[in-house]
């Protein structure tokens, strides 16, 4: 793959102080080379909790520090939970704060353990009351496969997921592909994670694969292709089966 000398920059904004941030510094550390080839550099940065309002507002004073160039196309992007009922008042006016500093809100429902849980087959797609559910789905899980007790503040926790982070982004896109049909929608629905979006959007997709996020896809390397795929479509080959699109 052809290595590039410009780069666009994309920041990620924990919720809180560690799971977030441990899982992306991991991920970014594993898929140096992938991340070479669309041409992308990632900074992550911790939380510090709160209310959804708070925690934007962080987000925010991220991105003044970071100094996104958008005409370069640099983004910024913050993990979020909708958690419980007692949040859902809280994120109108959080999204609509974000959405004003260009802040693009990645959510977790009810929490970013619905992710971690969505690296191993055939989870629960029922709805969760809480976190502290979701924690206790993913501890099954997590004892049998990874041999400890699953922690937030674990530094190792992609290394111990990697292997299974194609698993999770086939499941989690098909889990929204299911309530996009059948409620209309997938953005803040229990459960759900579109972390699968934010990787589609670092590392771009291979041929073969269901197209993550509707949009125009560009073919990675020298070739000036491009093609309009919608969330769901078969992500088409370019001469060989090895070709790979991004965003």
């Amino acid at each position: 793959m052809k290595k590039y000398a410009f780069k666009r920059r994309v920041l990620i904004v924990g919720e809180g102080r560690e799971t977030e941030y441990n899982y992306f510094v991991g991920f970014r550390n594993t898929f140096e080379q992938e991340l070479e080839a669309t041409a992308t550099s990632v900074k992550v940065t911790r939380g510090k909790g709160g209310d959804a309002r708070a925690i934007v507002k962080n987000a925010i004073k991220e991105a003044k520090k970071f100094k996104p160039d958008r005409k370069r196309g640099d983004r910024v992007f913050l993990l979020l939970d909708t958690e419980g009922v007692g949040r859902a008042p809280e994120l109108p006016a959080a999204e609509k704060l974000a959405k004003e500093r260009g802040i693009e809100i990645i959510y977790s429902c009810p929490s970013f353990e619905y992710w971690l849980l969505c690296h191993f087959e055939n989870i629960s797609r029922g709805h969760f009351n809480d976190c502290d559910a979701v924690v206790n789905a993913l501890n099954k899980k997590w004892n049998t496969v990874c041999k400890t007790t699953y922690d937030k503040a674990d530094q190792d926790i992609f290394d111990r997921l990697s292997s299974m982070l194609n698993v999770a982004l086939v499941q989690a896109l098909d889990i929204d592909l299911h309530h996009l049909h059948t409620k209309g929608g997938a953005r803040r629905t229990n459960p759900s994670a579109q972390v699968y979006e934010l990787i589609a959007i670092l590392i771009g997709a291979g041929a073969g694969e269901k197209c993550p996020i509707a949009g125009t896809w560009k073919l990675v390397g020298d070739a000036p292709l491009s093609v309009q795929l919608n969330k769901g479509d078969k992500i088409p080959p370019h001469k060989d089966n090895s070709a790979h699109w991004q965003l």
